[in-house]
C-alpha cells in the first residue's frame, strides 16, 4: 500500500536521513549476519561431532529422515536470510525494506516448490502435502453453491432456509476482505470493476468443471458482485483516500518531544510512508487497454488457481494453506501493481530497454507455473465436455472483442499527429 517514487533504482526520501534512535536497523550487517550464520550452521549441522551409529535400521531410517527434513528447512532458512540481506528492493518501506525482500524469498520458495511438483504425478504431489498438514491427501466432496436455487416455493413462501445458508456462509466475510484488499492493490475502479465482472464470467466459464463455481444466478451477480465486492471495492478506496490525503509526521523517533509522541512514531512505522491513486488510464489507447487487460488476465489467473489447486490437490477450503496462500499473493501484489504501473509510465514516456520489476516478474511466474500445475494435475479429472453455449459466448466475446480493437486502433491512430523528422 505504500506508493513508490516513479524510479525504484532510486533510493527512498525516507532512507535519506536516518534516525539515530533506529540506525541500526538501517546500517548494514552482511559480514555480522554471515559470520553468526555459519556458526549456527556448524552448531546445528553437527560437523565436528563423531556421526551416530544407530542400533537398527529403523531407527536409521528415521534418523536418515530426519536428517533430509532438518536440511530442508536449513536451505529454507538460510535462502530467506540471503533474501532478506541481499534480495531485491522495491519502493516499499514500511514497516522496513528487509521486510519486503523476505516477502520475494518467501515466493521465490513458493515458485520452486510448484517446480518441483510439476515434476511429479498427482498422487506423490497429494501426498507430499501430507508432510505439511497431515490431514491431507485425502479426496473431499467439493461444495456445490448452486444445488437449491429457488427462492420462493410455492405454497410455502420464501425460501429462508438457502438465503441464510448463502448469506451466512463463513466465506463471505473473506470474500468482501478480499476486495477491500485488491482496492488497495489496484486503486481504480475501471480496473476493480473489470476484475469484478471478469471473475463472474470465469465462474460461468468452469461451472461444468468445478461444482464450487457452481452459484445461483443471484448468488453471483447480487450477493457478490452488487454486495461483497461493492462494500469491499468502496471501502477499500475510502483507505486508499484516507491515507493518501493523511499528514504524516516522519520526524525520527529522536526528534519527537515526548515520550507519548515516540510511541506514536514507533506505531506510525506499520503504516504506509505515503499512498498516492494509480491512473491506470485503461481506455486511453488500445495499447494502454491491453496492457491493463494483462494484469486483469494475471490477477484472474490467481482467481481461478486458488479453487482448481485445492480441487485437484485434494486441500479443504479450510485448511490454512489456503489462506496463507493468499496472505503471502497479497502481500507479493502490492508491490507488484506498483511495479507494473511504473513500467507502463515509463513505457509512455519512450523509456527503452526497460526491465519489469522483480516483484511483478516473480508475480506473473508464479500465475504461469500455478496453472501449468493446474493443467497437469487435472487431466482426467474433467471428463465433461465444454458446453456448447460456453464456446459460443466466448467465440462471440473474442470476435467482438478484435473487432472492437481493430477499429478503435485505426480510428485512434490515424487521428494522432503525425512526427515531423528534424531537417
Amino acid at each position: 500500500m505504500t506508493s513508490e517514487h516513479s524510479n525504484p533504482r532510486s533510493i527512498h526520501p525516507a532512507l535519506t536521513k536516518i534516525d539515530p534512535y533506529t540506525s541500526f536497523l538501517y546500517t548494514p550487517h552482511t559480514i555480522t549476519c554471515l559470520v553468526i550464520g555459519a556458526l549456527v550452521l556448524v552448531h546445528q549441522s553437527r560437523v565436528f561431532a563423531p556421526p551416530d551409529a544407530p542400533a537398527t535400521a529403523a531407527l536409521a531410517a528415521e534418523t536418515s529422515y530426519a536428517n533430509v527434513k532438518h536440511g530442508l528447512w536449513a536451505g529454507t532458512t538460510v535462502f530467506l536470510g540471503y533474501s532478506v540481506l541481499q534480495g531485491p528492493s522495491t519502493g516499499m518501506v514500511r514497516p522496513h525494506p528487509a521486510v519486503w525482500r523476505l516477502v520475494h524469498g518467501v515466493m521465490v520458495i513458493y515458485l520452486l516448490i510448484l517446480i518441483f511438483m510439476l515434476f511429479q504425478d498427482v498422487g506423490d504431489a497429494r501426498q507430499l502435502l501430507k508432510h505439511v498438514y497431515s490431514e491431507l491427501g485425502t479426496e473431499l466432496p467439493e461444495r456445490s453453491y448452486g444445488s437449491d436455487c429457488r427462492l420462493w416455493i410455492p405454497g410455502q413462501g420464501i425460501h429462508w432456509q438457502v438465503i441464510y445458508d448463502t448469506v451466512f456462509d463463513e466465506f463471505v466475510v473473506a470474500h468482501t476482505l478480499g476486495w477491500w484488499g485488491k482496492a488497495l492493490i489496484i486503486r481504480d475502479y475501471t480496473m476493480l470493476w473489470t476484475l469484478s465482472i471478469g471473475f463472474e464470467f470465469m465462474e460461468m466459464t468452469f461451472h461444468h468443471m468445478l461444482p464450487n463455481f457452481n452459484e445461483c444466478w443471484w448468488d453471483s451477480w447480487i450477493l457478490d458482485v452488487a454486495v461483497c465486492n461493492l462494500i469491499g471495492l468502496l471501502t477499500g478506496m475510502a483507505t486508499v483516500r484516507y491515507f493518501g490525503s493523511k499528514r504524516y509526521n516522519w520526524r525520527g523517533i529522536s526528534e519527537q518531544p515526548t515520550l507519548l509522541d515516540k510511541v506514536k512514531r514507533g506505531a506510525g512505522q506499520f503504516l504506509p510512508y505515503s499512498v498516492d491513486n494509480l491512473e491506470w488510464g485503461a481506455f486511453s489507447s488500445p495499447v494502454r487497454c491491453l496492457e491493463c487487460l494483462g494484469m486483469i488476465a494475471a490477477f484472474l489467473l490467481f482467481e481461478v488457481n486458488a479453487f482448481f489447486l485445492k480441487y485437484v490437490l485434494w486441500i479443504p477450503p479450510r485448511n490454512p494453506l489456503n489462506t496463507i496462500r493468499l496472505s503471502l499473493l497479497f502481500l507479493l501484489a502490492l508491490p507488484a501493481a506498483r511495479e507494473y504501473y511504473d513500467f507502463l509510465e515509463r513505457l509512455r514516456g519512450g523509456e527503452t530497454y526497460l526491465k519489469l520489476g522483480p516483484f511483478a516478474w516473480l508475480g506473473v511466474a508464479l500465475a504461469i507455473t500455478e496453472t501449468l500445475v493446474s493443467i497437469k494435475f487435472g487431466r482426467g479429472m474433467f471428463p465433461e465436455p465444454w458446453p456448447r453455449s460456453t464456446l459460443i459466448a466466448w467465440g462471440t466475446v473474442a470476435a467482438l472483442f478484435t473487432l472492437v480493437m481493430a477499429i478503435w486502433s485505426i480510428r485512434f491512430y490515424s487521428r494522432r499527429p503525425a512526427k515531423r523528422k528534424n531537417v
